[in-house]
């Protein structure tokens, strides 16, 4: 007989277990403390009605985190018709009794509650875990969110590359001679670039990436960044595309679109990875890319598919 269990919402002193079974049912996504408190809790959007947990009589066994814009992101203030599922979990031995399903309506239910027309599982800015659910060591959990309503509505891929050995490809060496004698030079950022990087930020490149530019910049200020982990292209001087990397966390990149399709990216995301391998880091990864012409430019340079994920949504 299914062991009773009820559906709450997160309390202070359910964290440790919490953390417990978030690892215990997503083994490939675990968290720690750190990362909880930074991604959850100290999120200016987070609310503990929004992450709820099933408990049977031993305690916590289930949970799904679902969130709502309640602070304006830059660029796209509080997209009120949307809500976010970032995580979502059942431990393996309590699997079975409807659990999952019964979180996954409870949750919905926050959304209803919070007047939102759709739900996305799930790529919230900027305190996302994974951009969806991994179609291959979830495949039950996607099956659950079809027979709920959820729609796949793109995949994303996750990527790594081995750098011990790397060495730019003779081809990308020539290319970047080739776009400086045409007027575009490719170099690492420096303090002078600040201005006029956060302008080519806002300008070109999503709102969320402007963020992440500002928070690294910020940790330039306080010995935390260096400035050769960013790369810049400039025409003329006028900054036109980047590159930058987090100790192996590589990435994101972008060009303007007045310059796609000039061989940019391949030179920005080489010289990177050359000064990641000159570093000493071993490995460069990226959690993930929906982009087909990125996704050739990561193939040219040895980055290969590690994951593929699926963005699913729900009309409420």
């Amino acid at each position: 007989m299914p062991e009773s269990y009820e559906i709450r919402a997160f309390k202070a002193e359910d964290t440790p277990r919490l953390l417990q079974v978030w690892n215990r049912s997503l083994p490939i996504d675990g968290v720690g403390l750190s990362v909880f408190e930074q991604k959850v809790i100290l999120d200016d959007n987070f609310s503990p009605e929004g992450l709820l947990v099933a408990e049977t009589k031993d305690g916590v066994q289930g949970f799904i985190y679902g969130v709502v814009r309640r602070v304006p992101m830059p660029g796209l203030g509080l997209q009120e018709d949307k809500g976010w599922i970032t995580a979502w979990g059942v431990v393996p031995e309590a699997r079975g009794q409807g659990m999952g399903k019964a979180l996954l309506n409870a949750s919905l239910g926050f959304f209803k509650q919070e007047n939102r027309k759709q739900v996305i599982f799930s790529t919230y800015s900027p305190n996302y875990f994974v951009p969806g659910v991994d179609m291959k060591a979830y495949a039950p959990a996607m099956q659950l969110l079809g027979k709920a309503g959820f729609e796949k509505v793109t995949e994303f891929l996750s990527m790594d590359a081995r750098i011990v050995q790397y060495v730019r490809p003779d081809e990308v060496v020539a290319k970047e001679e080739k776009l400086r004698q045409s007027g575009i030079d490719v170099r690492f950022y420096e303090r002078a670039d600040l201005f006029n990087y956060l302008e080519f930020q806002r300008k070109h490149m999503p709102p969320d990436w402007l963020m992440l530019a500002k928070n690294n910049l910020r940790d330039l200020c306080r010995g935390m960044f260096e400035p050769d982990q960013i790369v810049i292209a400039l025409d003329q001087g006028t900054i036109v595309g980047f590159c930058q990397h987090e100790a192996e966390h590589f990435g994101p990149f972008g060009v303007a679109d007045s310059h796609q399709g000039k061989g940019i990216g391949t030179v920005l995301l080489s010289k990177v990875l050359e000064r990641m391998h000159q570093k000493g880091l071993h490995g460069a990864w990226l959690l993930w890319t929906g982009d087909r012409a990125a996704q050739g430019v990561y193939g040219r340079l040895g980055f290969t598919e590690t994951r593929r994920f699926a963005m699913m949504c729900k009309n409420i």
